[in-house]
């Protein structure tokens, strides 16, 4: 992998996904707070508080097959049996690795996610490459579930009370399984 000079932009592949993912953010939090009911709840997430005397947002956790989901209001992680765990910040879609042990039941604000690093051996780089791969599809996946449940116009909605919309609603599970299929190597720290 080559250096990228200090001004080199960051590839559009990881800008596309932190729009991607900034964008979901938001939606996901007008899920949660949408008139008819919780849709993250629906999907199947369990919402997890903090103690009262603990700073920090809810947590969502969704165990599928051999993979764990967590969502919180500043990102993602996915974490699957015998690969690892990753961590994706709302502003920052570089993955962050979190080993084979990620602690992720027990977060409940970003900067307890401050200190991981990116992955950094070959053996990182490629399975935190199938785990973000595997985030995509299964955001991909709920996107379209929200479509058949809602209705085609639903997440449009949504997007309204958002002025920084940069992916059209009926095209993010599209974007979501595009980026999927063409996971690059991250770029070089200091563009995190």
């Amino acid at each position: 992998m080559t250096v990228a000079a200090e001004s080199e932009p960051l590839p559009a592949f990881w800008l596309r996904g932190a729009q991607l993912m900034h964008q979901q953010c938001w939606c996901w939090g007008q899920d949660v707070r949408r008139s008819d009911g919780n849709l993250l709840l629906e999907y199947g997430f369990e919402r997890s508080r903090p103690a009262a005397e603990v700073p920090g947002s809810s947590r969502y956790l969704l165990g599928r097959d051999e993979a764990r989901i967590v969502l919180w209001g500043f990102g993602a992680g996915y974490v699957a049996e015998g690969l690892g765990g990753i961590y994706v910040n709302r502003y920052c879609f570089v993955p962050r690795w979190m080993g084979e042990f990620a602690p992720i039941e027990s977060v409940w604000c970003a900067e307890e996610l401050a200190s991981l690093r990116r992955p950094f051996t070959r053996c990182e780089i490629r399975r935190s490459r199938r785990l973000l791969q595997s985030l995509m599809r299964w955001i991909a996946g709920y996107e379209e579930w929200v479509e058949r449940k809602c209705g085609n116009e639903y997440r449009g909605r949504t997007l309204k009370g958002w002025n920084r919309t940069s992916i059209p609603a009926n095209q993010m599970a599209t974007e979501w399984r595009l980026l999927a299929r063409h996971v690059e190597e991250p770029p070089p720290e200091r563009h995190i």
